[in-house]
């Protein structure tokens, strides 16, 4: 049993801080939105419109990239060996926005969210924002979610858990979101909250 706070402060500890941070307060840190520039890439897309592929076009010659324009090499497991047909590919299918020097060399890579806020995506170093840090603190609050409710339907309190006892029914209410939405599923609703078009 952990000391008796309540269930609002006893959860905090569980959760995964977001990586948004509001343009609004700490300016400064943000590149001047009117620099932004849309990320170039030419984009293969399914029958749905859901994009399958990523290319760069350099001196009349496509190269496949990822979502942020980066280079995917012969070894890696998305590498495709054959080149689409340019006329097949559809251009700004990206809503990666870049912040580039005076050289036209990408710097950072940004989204625009639904409320006016820019996050920063394909951070390197893990202290740093990530899309994937913020699809995981949405994942974990909504097992905290289920998991708090399912306390209250036990009609107990949560400080009469241990950690540990938490962690593990926090842990398996993830997996249970997992298995009912899939990975993907948990994806496409996590981009949603944020204000992100999980399908461009």
């Amino acid at each position: 049993m952990i000391e008796k706070k309540n269930e609002i402060a006893i959860f905090e500890e569980f959760r995964i801080k977001t990586n948004i941070i509001s343009n609004k307060k700490i300016k400064d840190h943000f590149p001047n939105e009117d620099s932004l520039k849309r990320l170039n890439v030419l984009c293969n897309v399914d029958k749905k419109n859901k994009p399958l592929s990523w290319w760069k076009k350099i001196r009349e010659k496509l190269y496949q990239v990822d979502e942020f324009g980066e280079f995917i090499h012969e070894n890696d497991k998305r590498f495709i060996k054959v080149i689409p047909h340019e006329q097949k590919l559809l251009k700004n299918k990206s809503e990666v926005f870049v912040c580039v020097n005076e050289h036209n060399i990408i710097l950072s890579h940004w989204l625009k969210l639904k409320n006016g806020d820019l996050m920063q995506v394909n951070i390197k170093e893990k202290k740093d924002f990530s899309l994937e840090k913020n699809i995981k603190s949405w994942l974990r609050d909504k097992a905290i979610e289920s998991v708090g409710h399912e306390i209250r339907t036990f009609k107990k309190k949560a400080y009469e858990y241990s950690k540990d006892e938490l962690s593990k029914m926090i842990e398996d209410h993830e997996k249970k979101i997992i298995k009912d939405k899939t990975m993907t599923g948990v994806k496409i609703a996590a981009m949603s909250f944020f204000g992100i078009n999980p399908f461009l």
